[in-house]
């Protein structure tokens, strides 16, 4: 079969031209810029993305929230490539067109935890360090311990070295979603897309990881996308979808400020912490 998703002539040689050596390879800055961004998985199917434009850059954190089926997921698979816009131009990463980028520069480059991940049948230290350039066991640990999940490893009776089973079943998904994020960050990108990869930790162990985080998105350009408004306060900017479109976009309180979608997502989801602690309160 042949790919949909194909390389440009002459790879990242004749991309990088003199800057290209195989001996330490090159990474993209990370400037994301979406113009006019159309997409469809399907062309007999209306656009899953309207008319985005957006610029995202280096050290910036952007949070991308809405409905289901606003086009989140969507976004995320075209700033990694598992598919491409509608026409050329309108996705474009340190100002080339996304499909002018190796596949080999573009995906070193990008750390993607999507919201199904896959675990191996193999030692955790071996799921982590499923990367280009092969890592040390100290940044392993590094990269575990900003996903909150080092504590965890060192209490299993072989650490690191422990075995999982197929799909990671003998853990909490609580616990793949966090192995798969250190995953993501032991890469070292310049790039970080989480896609809903927190739904199965609880709020707590949420904040602990984000705040852990902020420091690396720091010198990264990141992309968080997720339904919970606690999640969107680590951004920077935070991006609203509706139907496809970009709705809204500000900060977290320049939006609650707003009254549009946003804030009746803040004010629900407040609602139902209340109800929760009270319930959990009569229990």
């Amino acid at each position: 079969e042949k790919p949909d998703i194909t390389d440009p002539a002459g790879g990242e040689k004749a991309f990088l031209g003199q800057a290209f050596d195989p001996e330490r390879p090159a990474k993209l800055r990370g400037v994301i810029e979406m113009r006019d961004l159309r997409f469809t998985y399907d062309e007999e199917l209306p656009d899953s993305l309207h008319g985005i434009t957006l610029t995202i850059k280096p050290g910036e954190t952007l949070g991308i929230i809405g409905h289901v089926g606003s086009g989140k997921s969507s976004l995320a698979k075209l700033v990694t490539r598992l598919y491409d816009t509608r026409e050329r131009g309108m996705l474009r990463i340190d100002g080339h067109d996304i499909q002018d980028i190796p596949l080999s520069l573009l995906r070193r480059s990008v750390g993607y935890v999507p919201q199904q991940n896959f675990l191996f049948s193999d030692t955790i230290a071996n799921n982590i360090n499923f990367a280009p350039e092969p890592r040390t066991r100290e940044e392993i640990e590094e990269a575990a311990s900003i996903a909150c999940v080092h504590e965890m490893i060192e209490e299993l009776p072989d650490g690191y070295d422990s075995d999982l089973g197929e799909r990671g079943v003998n853990l909490s998904g609580g616990q793949k979603q966090r192995i798969s994020i250190a995953r993501a960050l032991v890469k070292d990108p310049t790039i970080l897309v989480l896609d809903d990869c927190l739904s199965a930790v609880d709020t707590q162990t949420e904040e602990m990881i984000l705040a852990r985080l902020k420091p690396f998105a720091a010198r990264r350009t990141t992309l968080i996308i997720g339904h919970r408004v606690s999640t969107m306060q680590y951004a920077d900017r935070i991006a609203v979808l509706d139907k496809g479109r970009l709705a809204e976009l500000g900060t977290h309180q320049e939006l609650i400020e707003l009254g549009g979608i946003y804030s009746d997502i803040y004010r629900k989801q407040q609602l139902e912490e209340k109800v929760r602690q009270e319930g959990g309160g009569d229990e």
